[in-house]
């Protein structure tokens, strides 16, 4: 019983609902093996102990359990802004006054006292012959408290029997919702105009003007930025690249460019941005060399035969190589860098100032960084002509920070300017690296023996280990959550939206133990509600809209409450189904982003033609049979989708799978898409231009060179190409027209499809 309630306490799930449907219970051998991998900085480091021991049992339960009823003042607590409340823990027999002072962010203070009998039981706990309550003490709005939205300091001291104490915390409060901005004025328009044409369409006498009723709604080119190629950058897609790609899809009307996690990374080795070294930083390799202040001192040398010849080398690289990419262009920042240093050797100029501005602001995440890297430095042959100065070396790091920073400012300023109605949306991926200066510089956060990934499906039989450190969700308590508070504000950095990776994180993880002999693994909870009011203060904050990745095994728990704080869900056309096949538009969830395709998706092109199921052989990672019954069941799809398309009246009747081509096919398939009820909706580039071969395989790791797949063709091929402007055209038409007028805006003439 003992260790069934410290399972529980620790988050250790029972049991879930697989993507069947069905309930799976989660073996004790498995629970255990995830409390042993939370539990080992508390239990004796005897390899051979089997067990938890009674006392610990018991010691660890007072902690999680009982403990917490004993102080008066929690070290963090929150309630929502339109009805604060502060909460306060007392013995049944305690009488007396209490005095509380908050003071906000701005420095304003607001103190009022309040008797015993005056505070709300609102929970209880017995401990041996003592009864314990949880109060409140509704805050008065009328009183022109001085508190609003924020993370504010809070006092309690309390007199009772000629005893004084006083106990401090942070009190938070919270918005009901995530920021949406115009958007949210938009969808509200349109969920009425809904409603009302629903009621039409079911014979209500309500008359519905569907002429008057406009369906603009906000559309974006969603890309790999690192997968872009341009005669302007040094091998990597850049943020000069991004401001190009910025101008142009402003100009075919769409509101947003979604990127990849622009994370730094543990380069050159690791190179998948779901993969990071810190969640929290840039990844260097994105600035764009030329925009640097001070590349006018080294013009002249980068513009010699012998950079010249680095830059063709590089471009003309069909994968990604970033062995070779680091070191060019890390040589090139070693250069820039010693031209600020000696411009800036005053240290009065503005530039200067504005570096030194930009440390301050950054605080101990920017430092925590520098030290990982300065304590990895001895193995980077960049830093070798600087090892033994190591304020230079500091500073160096924080410099590509520096300006790395600016440049994506920059991006999203230009976005803005160009009159996109949201512009950037960064990604954030759902873990970090165990090797990475996120995790190894904030230890006492994350659980370093568990790895984050999912249990076994159909897709993979065997489970998905991501070796990805999770965050242990006592401790993140424990904390008051101020690495998490951290990460999505640095995430909400220059950018109108964050979409964030494996949105289920917010209330469960599938850990692995990385210690194989302690089991398969289990769930693990967080704190749904307070990890959601963080990221609903930091949106309202940052103007950001945020972008649930809802894929996969989604409890119910989540949805509710996603849908709740006005988070947007994220569908992928592939997997929108019903039992007939794929889900008609107008049943898209209306407040969703939907992606026509992603990153872990095959491309269209790939799609329609099996590409992608015949890679697979080719790489062994399926046999004969397997890829027989694969072919079989894209066969039934692609029909499932020609007979939407049909039904939409975006292909005519009589059109088999034999007559359909495939550019008529694609317009077809983005008119459908982009059309849905969907608020937003976005188009990879890989798309545009017909991309064949992957970014990702999920579940390979050598067999497949994956997040190192350039773009076929150049940004400026892509820019010129009539076909993609056709595409766009397409999609803008779609995403702008009238309700009424929809089908017959949107749909392609015959002539076009046969």
């Amino acid at each position: 019983m003992g260790l069934e309630k410290l399972l529980y306490l620790q988050g250790v799930g029972a049991e879930f609902i697989d993507c069947f449907g069905n309930n799976i219970h989660i073996c004790p051998e498995d629970r255990n093996g995830i409390l042993k991998s939370m539990c080992l900085g508390y239990l004796d480091k005897d390899p051979n102990k089997q067990s938890f021991s009674d006392a610990y049992i018991e010691q660890r339960i007072y902690e999680l359990d009982v403990k917490p009823w004993l102080i008066p003042l929690h070290h963090f607590q929150w309630s929502n802004v339109d009805e604060p409340v502060v909460e306060v823990f007392f013995p049944e027999s305690f009488i007396g006054q209490l005095r509380v002072e908050i003071i906000s962010e701005q420095g304003d203070v607001y103190r009022f006292q309040v008797h015993s009998h005056q505070l709300s039981i609102v929970g209880d706990y017995q401990l041996d012959s003592i009864k314990y309550f949880k109060y409140q003490y509704r805050l008065n709005l009328e009183s022109n408290m001085p508190v609003g939205l924020g993370y504010h300091q809070i006092s309690l001291t309390t007199e009772s029997d000629n005893y004084t104490q006083t106990y401090t915390g942070i009190f938070m409060l919270a918005p009901r919702s995530a920021y949406c901005g115009t958007v949210e004025h938009q969808e509200s328009e349109l969920t009425t105009h809904l409603k009302a044409n629903s009621a039409s369409k079911l014979g209500s006498s309500a008359h519905v003007n569907t002429n008057e009723v406009d369906a603009s709604k906000p559309w974006g080119i969603s890309t790999q930025l690192y997968s872009i190629k341009s005669h302007s950058q040094w091998g990597i897609g850049d943020f000069n690249d991004l401001q190009k790609l910025i101008d142009y899809s402003a100009e075919q009307g769409a509101d947003f460019i979604l990127l990849n996690p622009l994370h730094a990374l543990g380069l050159p080795d690791s190179v998948s941005p779901y993969s990071p070294d810190d969640r929290r930083r840039l990844n260097p390799l994105y600035i764009h060399i030329e925009s640097v202040d001070e590349y006018a001192s080294i013009a002249a040398i980068i513009q010699s035969d012998e950079f010249d010849n680095k830059k063709t080398d590089l471009f003309n690289e069909e994968l990604l190589n970033y062995s070779a990419v680091y070191q060019v262009k890390y040589s090139i920042y070693r250069l820039l860098f010693d031209v600020f240093i000696t411009k800036n050797s005053s240290k009065r100029s503005k530039r200067f100032k504005q570096f030194t501005q930009f440390k301050k602001q950054q605080g101990e995440a920017l430092s925590q960084f520098v030290d990982h890297q300065l304590a990895l430095s001895n193995n980077s042959p960049a830093a070798e002509p600087h090892h033994n100065n190591v304020s230079y070396e500091a500073d160096f790091i924080c410099y590509l920070q520096f300006v790395a920073a600016e440049q994506l400012a920059l991006c999203q300023l230009k976005a803005k300017s160009v009159g996109m109605q949201i512009g950037l949306v960064r990604d954030m991926a759902v873990g970090a690296s165990p090797t990475g200066s996120e995790v190894q510089q904030n230890a006492s956060y994350f659980c370093q023996q568990a790895n984050i990934g999912a249990p076994p499906d159909p897709f993979a039989p065997q489970g998905q280990n991501w070796g990805l450190t999770p965050l242990d969700p006592i401790n993140l308590q424990l904390q008051s959550y101020q690495h998490f508070i951290t990460l999505i504000r640095s995430n909400m950095e220059s950018c109108g939206g964050l979409r964030i990776d494996h949105v289920m994180g917010l209330l469960r993880l599938w850990w692995w133990p990385t210690d194989t002999h302690l089991g398969n693994g289990a769930y693990v909870y967080y704190p749904l509600d307070t990890l959601l009011a963080i990221l609903c203060l930091e949106s309202q904050r940052a103007q950001c809209l945020l972008i649930g990745e809802d894929l996969g095994i989604v409890p119910p728990e989540i949805v509710q409450n996603l849908s709740k704080a006005k988070i947007f869900s994220n569908e992928l056309f592939y997997f929108t189904k019903n039992y007939h096949g794929f889900t008609p538009p107008e049943f898209y969830k209306p407040h969703s982003l939907m992606m026509l395709a992603n990153h872990d998706v095959p491309t269209l092109s790939a799609w329609w033609n099996g590409d992608d199921i015949q890679l697979r052989q080719q790489l062994g990672l399926t046999d004969s049979e397997q890829k027989y019954n694969a072919l079989n069941d894209r066969l039934n799809e692609k029909l499932q989708l020609l007979d939407l398309l049909k039904s939409k009246h975006f292909v005519p009747s009589h059109i088999t799978l034999d007559d359909i081509k495939q550019p008529a096919l694609i317009h077809a398939w983005l008119s459908l898409t982009a059309s849905g009820e969907s608020m937003l909706y976005s188009v990879q580039l890989d798309d545009l231009i017909n991309e064949i071969k992957p970014i990702n395989i999920p579940g390979t790791w050598k067999e497949y060179p994956n997040w190192r797949r350039r773009l076929s063709q150049s940004l400026e091929q892509i820019m010129d190409s009539e076909d993609v402007k056709q595409k766009l055209h397409i999609v803008n038409r779609a995403r702008h027209c009238k309700q009424s007028a929809l089908a017959e805006s949107c749909s392609l003439s015959a002539g076009s499809i046969e």
